[in-house]
């Protein structure tokens, strides 16, 4: 989907530089917010009437129809703002209508089939107490959760908090050449982990506004460091905060009545207290046949066991031959 938008902008900054630029948000005569070329209602514009010069001639209901109807919040202010540049928007070649509409069209199919995804891993989750656990933190979604899950298999694979950082590109590493030693960040990680660390974070900020994290975030941001910055140093306290909550939960599945008799059992296996049986190889003695002949063995072994030649006994065993 990713690869699709892009090629859509790419497809829209050659159609109309305005209105590549209003749906970055950053026309200066049109108010859109940032990325809204994903919207549904964007999407189904543009595969219905991918001629933009066609916009133009349309009313503000018969443009809102276009886009699939219905009062959604925004929509009427996102066409008037649209029918502003729409006298701007020059006629395109029917290869580019052609390119523009299919790319549209593919988009809205992947999202459709994304849905589908998200919803039966939700099924397949819904018995999953890790992922359940993680969901209950604002801002988490399934799909972050489930991705989490997956790419860190076992909590305890990880030591600290800091092997869970330094393996998903978050945590920094020493690094020392002669008398200076600084910390740099990891060359070698998980990207799928850490998109889904740094989406987490970013939610959660949305998601969260009288947290601290979102205030150590805002925070940040005043004092001028950059919004992905920012996000990436939330995502790293996250990642703090997402290690003791599944290492805890471990710590509770393990410790349960099965788990306690099986855990009791493999220390007397162990120890070899529950070898009672009369039967058990380990309680038999060995009859004394086989320990003579386990001696003999050993005695036949020492006394035919031949010692090293030495340089002159070999000189003395050529002479003879010779």
């Amino acid at each position: 989907m990713t690869a699709e938008t892009n090629r859509l902008w790419k497809l829209l900054r050659l159609a109309s530089p305005d209105l590549y630029l209003a749906l970055r948000g950053s026309h200066p005569e049109v108010c859109l917010s940032e990325n809204i070329i994903k919207s549904q209602g964007i999407l189904t514009l543009l595969s219905e009437k991918p001629q933009l010069s066609e916009w133009k001639h349309l009313t503000n209901e018969q443009m809102l129809e276009t886009m699939g109807g219905g009062k959604y919040k925004g929509r009427e202010k996102l066409i008037e703002q649209l029918q502003r540049l729409s006298e701007r928007f020059s006629p395109v070649s029917p290869a580019m209508e052609l390119l523009i509409r299919i790319s549209a069209q593919q988009i809205q199919r992947l999202k459709a089939e994304q849905a589908e995804i998200i919803k039966m891993l939700e099924v397949l989750t819904s018995y999953n107490a890790a992922v359940q656990t993680l969901r209950q933190i604002r801002g988490i979604s399934t799909r972050t959760a489930a991705t989490m899950i997956a790419e860190i298999i076992d909590i305890r694979r990880f030591p600290r908090e800091d092997s869970l950082a330094c393996y998903s590109g978050l945590g920094m590493k020493e690094h020392s050449t002669g008398d200076s030693v600084r910390m740099v960040p990891m060359q070698l990680f998980n990207h799928r982990l850490k998109d889904a660390f740094m989406t987490a974070a970013l939610h959660f900020v949305q998601n969260n506004p009288e947290s601290h994290l979102t205030g150590y975030h805002r925070n940040l941001v005043k004092r001028g460091m950059s919004p992905m910055e920012a996000n990436k140093r939330v995502a790293r306290a996250l990642v703090r905060v997402i290690y003791r909550t599944l290492f805890t939960l471990t710590v509770q599945e393990t410790v349960t009545p099965e788990a306690d008799r099986i855990k009791e059992e493999e220390g007397e296996m162990a120890s070899g207290f529950i070898r009672s049986d009369q039967s058990h190889k380990s309680n038999k003695s060995p009859s004394p046949s086989l320990i003579s002949k386990s001696r003999g063995r050993k005695n036949v072994k020492r006394i035919s066991a031949r010692k090293p030649r030495t340089r002159n006994r070999r000189k003395a065993d050529l002479k003879i031959i010779s």
